[in-house]
């Protein structure tokens, strides 16, 4: 049982001030984020409290995961300023700037330019997080796969509740076979972020600049070309591609349209599953059952297209 197991805003400030932060509770605000607690304090950092004991497994993981970046990696990335004894709890900095994902989203496809500069940060924080840590020294303590999308068994026991296109869910199960049986080369293995995405990338909010990337609770020991699915984009590829051109001459790596295509689509189906239970105008992950549908629709054709190419 985790001390943490419940908390209120008066628990955490007092167990906060073994950070020497003296806060009163209303100063912080605090969210249930699965088996963690987020913690929000004032000035450009945050707190996190286990829930669970496997939430202090996920934070001590992810606590091993920063402090690699911070002793290898030259862009920015959250810092632990403080561990608890226990490590119940940490406290960490923030990267500073714009972390709205949805106004950078609405500025990338309005403007390719500032599209093609976030790719390229993208692209050069991928570079050196893939290049900096050898998967040797994360292979023992990560996972070999990202926890997203869900495995094929799950997809297909909630798929049919959502969608009553059996021609999509057809498609949809070949895709995810495709996925669950593509072969990772052993040069492919990285530190992956595996949730490479403008909700996870921090901009300055004027030119889209990338400032730096955060929530490494998902990082794998996994193939590289994940952390370039989510920059395929529903409306054009200029953040992929300028992402992959700022990449491929650092690392000497060549980066698979094709795979990162078929990454997409398997999330996105997966996304559309997680779906069941809830009603269609409900936004579920950000977005609408239409909005669910356009993004697998659209994430299979490409994968199709791709394999005929």
């Amino acid at each position: 049982m985790s001390p943490f197991s419940s908390l209120t805003p008066e628990a955490a400030c007092a167990a906060l001030g073994a950070a020497r932060l003296r806060l009163r509770p209303s100063d912080v605000s605090v969210e249930r984020r699965e088996e963690r607690w987020l913690v929000r304090v004032p000035g450009p950092r945050v707190a996190w409290f286990a829930a669970s004991p496997n939430g202090r497994v996920a934070l001590a993981t992810e606590r091993r995961v920063l402090r690699l970046l911070a002793d290898r990696c030259g862009f920015t990335a959250p810092r632990v300023l403080y561990e608890s004894p226990s490590g119940d709890f940490e406290v960490r900095s923030l990267v500073v700037g714009s972390a709205d994902s949805a106004e950078t989203y609405a500025r990338m496809r309005r403007d390719p330019a500032a599209a093609s500069r976030f790719g390229a940060g993208v692209g050069a924080i991928l570079a050196e997080l893939h290049s900096k840590i050898a998967a040797a020294e994360v292979a023992d303590w990560l996972p070999a796969r990202p926890s997203w999308p869900e495995p094929g068994a799950w997809i297909a026991e909630r798929l049919p509740s959502v969608v009553a296109d059996a021609d999509l869910c057809a498609r949809a199960a070949d895709v995810i076979a495709a996925y669950e049986s593509e072969p990772v080369a052993t040069h492919d293995r990285v530190l992956a972020h595996t949730d490479v995405g403008v909700h996870n990338v921090v901009v300055a909010p004027s030119s889209l600049e990338v400032l730096g990337l955060f929530d490494y609770d998902g990082a794998a020991c996994a193939d590289r070309h994940h952390d370039f699915r989510y920059l395929v984009l529903d409306f054009e590829a200029k953040a992929f591609d300028a992402a992959v051109a700022a990449y491929e001459p650092v690392t000497g790596c060549t980066i698979s349209r094709e795979r990162v295509l078929l990454y997409n689509a398997a999330c996105a189906i997966s996304y559309l599953a997680f779906r069941a239970g809830h009603a269609p105008d409900e936004p579920w992950c950000g977005r609408t059952l239409a909005q669910d549908l356009q993004w697998s629709s659209r994430a299979i054709e490409r994968v199709v297209g791709s394999r005929r190419a």
